[in-house]
């Protein structure tokens, strides 16, 4: 294969750092001051697992295709000084169960998730794949590290998500 094979079948490479993420909040929770994709630093398209159910038969394995799962979608944020989105996650995680009287504040499922949205953009900005996560609630805001030795840097914290299945506009779907 020559280079001008290669250069006449790739159509370029998307790139990792061309992404939005948009966030939908609750309305019990309310929603930060500061749009997500000045602080959404960090995300991932996301994956999906076909279980594998091994059959024995004749002394070997047949690998037999199972559920599909979903694994946690994990976000990075960048912290401002009013902490505008870690607030909105501690109030959400807080309505899902009480820190102190381990109770929900909302008696709704369904007002307690949320779909969030990822997409991969060009160079130009337009949309070039598209995901929804559906029935998404959070499951873990890490901590903020502190530090005097943490010069010529912002706090930086991770929301991870539980989601009951993703769709996208440019995958098959049934």
């Amino acid at each position: 294969m020559s280079i001008n094979d290669f250069k006449s079948n790739f159509l370029g490479g998307a790139r990792p750092n061309r992404f939005r993420v948009q966030l939908t909040f609750p309305g019990a929770v309310g929603s930060p001051n500061v749009r997500d994709e000045f602080i959404v630093t960090a995300a991932a398209l996301p994956s999906s697992i076909l279980g594998v159910i091994p059959v024995p038969y004749q002394g070997r394995q047949i690998p037999v295709f199972g559920d599909r799962t979903f694994e946690d979608w994990t976000i990075t944020l960048n912290n401002d000084t009013t902490f505008s989105h870690r607030n909105v996650f501690e109030r959400w995680m807080n309505l899902i169960n009480s820190h102190e009287g381990n109770v929900q504040g909302v008696s709704d499922y369904r007002n307690l998730v949320s779909t969030l949205d990822v997409v991969q953009l060009d160079r130009d900005d337009r949309i070039i794949k598209a995901y929804k996560l559906y029935n998404a609630w959070p499951n873990n805001v890490s901590q903020i590290d502190l530090g005097y030795d943490q010069n010529d840097t912002l706090e930086l914290f991770t929301v991870t998500f539980s989601y009951s299945h993703w769709g996208s506009p440019t995958s098959v779907t049934n």
